[in-house]
């Protein structure tokens, strides 16, 4: 079987595997290992929004601080930059690996 979005999110096991090819009972095992996949992917994807959004509200939080204390001690700006930048990155490939 072809590995695709599916089965990344459902570790592997997609319930195809599991259809017998005769009667019901392998049309409800398919059927029943399909809905698991896909609040699987669905819960995968929800947990992945939150850390996105959550990284957002740090990165904007940061990027105001950054803002601000450029005001306030302006020798430091390059450095608030470095922090806020380093932050934003690391969140990226985070949330782009999870």
């Amino acid at each position: 079987m072809a590995y695709n979005t599916m089965t990344r999110y459902a570790g592997g096991n997609t319930g195809l595997a599991s259809y017998s090819g005769g009667g019901n009972n392998g049309l409800s095992n398919f059927s029943g290992n399909f809905v698991n996949t896909l609040s699987a992917t669905n819960m995968w994807e929800q947990g992945r929004a939150l850390l996105a959004s959550t990284a957002m509200e740090n990165v904007g939080a940061l990027s105001a601080m950054e803002g601000y204390l450029c005001q306030v001690a302006p020798s430091g700006a390059h450095r608030y930059k470095l922090i806020a930048d380093a932050y934003a990155v690391a969140a990226a490939r985070v949330i782009s690996d999870w």
